[in-house]
C-alpha cells in the first residue's frame, strides 16, 4: 500500500501544531512538521510502503499482547500501519485494523494513523523527552536509538514535497 508524499506532507503540515512543545527541549528547536515528515520518512520511505508490519513484541507471548485485540482481530493486533507505522495497540478501540488499510488515496487512513504518532509523541513529551534521541527511544524503543536516529537525522533533511519526485530522487 502507498500514500502518495504530498498527501503525507499535506498531512504533517495539519496536524503539527498538535504536536506538544517540549518543556525542556535541549539543542535545535524541534520543528514539529519536520519531525513528522521525518518519521514518515523512516517508517514507510514517506508513504511508499505503508502496508501492515507484524511487530513480534505485540503478538503471542510478546511484551506488550493484549489479548482482547487480538481475540478481536487476529494478527492485526499484532501489527504497525499507515505512514507512521503506528502500533495498532495505539489506537482508540474504535478504530479497526481494516479501516487503516483502505486503499482509496489514502488520506484518510494516513490521516487516521497521524493522529496516533501524534498520540504516541505527546505522551512522551509530557513525560518530559528533552532531545530527538528521547524521542526516538519513545516512539520506536531503545534496541536501535543510534541506527534509527541517524536515518531520522536524514528523513528531516528531505525536503517536504509538492510532487512525488522530489521525495524518490
Amino acid at each position: 500500500m502507498k500514500v502518495a508524499p504530498e498527501i503525507i506532507a499535506a498531512l504533517c503540515r495539519k496536524r503539527a501544531p498538535d504536536v506538544l512543545t517540549p518543556a525542556n527541549w535541549e539543542g535545535t528547536p524541534l520543528d514539529k512538521v519536520q519531525l513528522l515528515w521525518g518519521i514518515a520518512g523512516v517508517e514507510s520511505s514517506f508513504g511508499f510502503n505503508c502496508s501492515p508490519k507484524h511487530e513480534p513484541g505485540y503478538c503471542h507471548g510478546g511484551r506488550y499482547f493484549d489479548f482482547e485485540r487480538t481475540k478481536e482481530w487476529g494478527c492485526l493486533a499484532h501489527c504497525s500501519f499507515g505512514p507512521w507505522q503506528v502500533m495498532f495497540a495505539h489506537f482508540p478501540l474504535s478504530v479497526s485494523p481494516l479501516s487503516l488499510m483502505w486503499e482509496t488515496d489514502g488520506q484518510v487512513a494516513a490521516d487516521v494513523c497521524l493522529r496516533g504518532a501524534v498520540s504516541v509523541l505527546n505522551r512522551a513529551i509530557a513525560r518530559g523527552v528533552r532531545n530527538l534521541g528521547e524521542i526516538v527511544v519513545a516512539y520506536n524503543g531503545p534496541a536501535n536509538e543510534a541506527g534509527y536516529a541517524s536515518i531520522l537525522e536524514a528523513c528531516l533533511a528531505k525536503p517536504m514535497p509538492q510532487s512525488a519526485a522530489e521525495v524518490a530522487t
